[in-house]
């Protein structure tokens, strides 16, 4: 195998070391990356500072820190154990600071770097998927409280518009529940933000044929999108069909983003596998990786069967190693493959055995891909609970504010024709209904409508987690219902009253 940068299976132009990669909150996620691979790395007998530099060089965010480790060993010229005991002493992360401070309290005493990065992987694989499993606990009720938080906020509007038959309302109140109404919405969507797993499921850069296709979907069709509801808004065309061509418009990215995810989350199941076959294939023959993969029987894996083939026939036409490991992984679009694979092909570079490094790289990426599993026993029967719930209430919504406001002009339409004699007796009957407030309700439905089609888009978006584009599938699903209500039930609100008016 030729050499390369540690932890990734190939050389990436203008990466710097130590670079933040990770979003906000997924730390601990690297973390388990990073233990586990120093961990392997330092158990298939890599020397100390080839250890530390490939920690330094891995494109997570603890790498800074072994960066600073390596600059600071140079320039002040101190041992390992030194060093990690400054930079952890004045690390900001306070997981980062324990660790360093009990690596260089081991470093002092002696102890193999083996031995102590192994335990500290394990405890950390622990206390992560602990963690992870708490995390989808509190996820599943709060995807339940998001559905009350909805119904309340569509049940708080439509108190209000029923409201304006009974007494009259200022246009301060009708304005200020919308608020409340819309900071609901908001509110819900924050707390399954917050509330989420924080994990990296796909590369920065798109690697699989679909998140190619994606990324030049998203630079055709969005500005197609926009000029088009422009366009259409302009002309003075109904909400509901601009809402429903835009939806029609975006769906295609949503539809290959969608089928990306589903094959991502079939190919990470099928890694662990592959590797830990692998590895073994490799051992039991007592030959290179590159010969193993040749004989390894491909009827156990599916998803990752075309990648697989097109990587051994690369391997076997000459091509140099460590790129057609690179484009095995771009294939794959997955950056759990990418982080397990390099794990397994940097072990074996440094004259690990293949079984091991098989094992190891196997148990990290199956142990994350069943904690996945269990995220989307909740997510997507919250998605689907969505979409019901978005229908339901968007049609509630438009419906009964139709209905109210085209009452109220017959009723004042009715005040309007009646006799002068009988002018006492309307205005007694009817001065409590607030007309005014039901204009601006009437014109406010519409900006509530874009609110809950986002919000209910972005919720189970969140708590799925994966690629970004899904959020413009779960987008067009719930514009393309809210056009349709807006579209349809007006006219059927109207129709309910024609025979009254006739």
């Amino acid at each position: 195998m030729n050499s390369g940068k540690p932890g990734q299976i190939y050389k990436k132009p203008g990466k710097k070391k130590g670079k933040k990669l990770t979003d906000h909150g997924s730390f601990d996620f690297d973390l388990l990356y990073h233990l586990s691979y120093m961990s392997v790395i330092a158990g298939a007998g890599a020397p100390r500072n080839q250890l530390f530099r490939r920690a330094a060089e891995l494109e997570c965010d603890p790498a800074k820190y072994f960066d600073k480790i390596e600059r600071t060993r140079r320039k002040l010229g101190c041992d390992y154990a030194r060093a990690c005991k400054m930079v952890g002493e004045d690390a900001d992360n306070e997981d980062m600071k324990s660790l360093l401070l009990r690596l260089s309290s081991a470093l002092v005493s002696g102890e193999p770097e083996a031995e102590f990065l192994a335990r500290e992987a394990d405890a950390h694989t622990k206390t992560f998927h602990n963690e992870y499993t708490r995390t989808l606990e509190g996820l599943k009720q709060w995807t339940n409280a998001y559905v009350a938080l909805t119904l309340s906020a569509i049940l708080i509007i439509i108190i209000g518009v029923v409201s304006t038959m009974i007494w009259t309302m200022n246009d301060a109140f009708i304005i200020g529940v919308v608020g409340i109404s819309v900071g609901i919405a908001v509110l819900g969507v924050w707390l399954i933000y917050l509330l989420s797993p924080r994990e990296i499921v796909v590369p920065s850069k798109p690697g699989s044929r679909e998140q190619k296709l994606v990324r030049k979907l998203i630079f055709s069709l969005s500005p197609l999108a926009i000029a088009l509801v422009a366009a259409l808004a302009f002309i003075g065309l109904n909400p509901g069909l601009i809402m429903i061509a835009f939806a029609v418009v975006i769906f295609p990215i949503g539809f290959v983003a969608a089928r990306d995810d589903k094959r991502i989350c079939a190919r990470d199941t099928e890694v662990g596998p592959f590797l830990r076959s692998l590895g073994g294939v490799s051992a039991a023959i007592g030959t290179t990786i590159r010969d193993a993969l040749s004989r390894l029987d491909l009827d156990s894996i599916t998803a990752l069967r075309p990648q697989v083939r097109r990587l051994n026939a690369r391997l076997h036409s000459g091509i140099r190693g460590r790129f057609c490991w690179q484009r095995f992984t771009e294939e794959t679009g997955s950056e759990l493959a990418r982080r397990s694979i390099s794990m397994f092909y940097d072990v074996v570079e440094v004259g690990g055995e293949p079984e091991q490094a098989g094992y190891r790289s196997s148990v990290y990426a199956s142990g994350l891909s069943m904690l996945r599993a269990q995220r989307k026993t909740i997510s997507l029967p919250f998605r689907w609970l969505c979409v019901a719930m978005h229908g339901a209430v968007i049609a509630l919504l438009v419906f009964v504010v139709e209905v109210i406001v085209t009452f109220g002009s017959m009723v004042g339409d009715a005040q309007a024709a009646l006799p002068d004699t009988a002018g006492g007796l309307a205005g007694g009957s009817f001065t409590n209904f607030n007309y005014a407030g039901l204009d601006i309700m009437q014109q406010l439905v519409l900006p509530l409508v874009v609110v809950f089609t986002i919000a209910n888009a972005l919720a189970p978006s969140i708590a799925d987690g994966g690629s970004r584009g899904k959020i413009l599938y779960n987008l067009s699903v719930t514009t393309m219902i809210s056009g349709i209500c807006l579209a349809a039930l007006p006219d059927l609100a109207g129709s309910l009253f024609s025979s009254i008016q006739n």
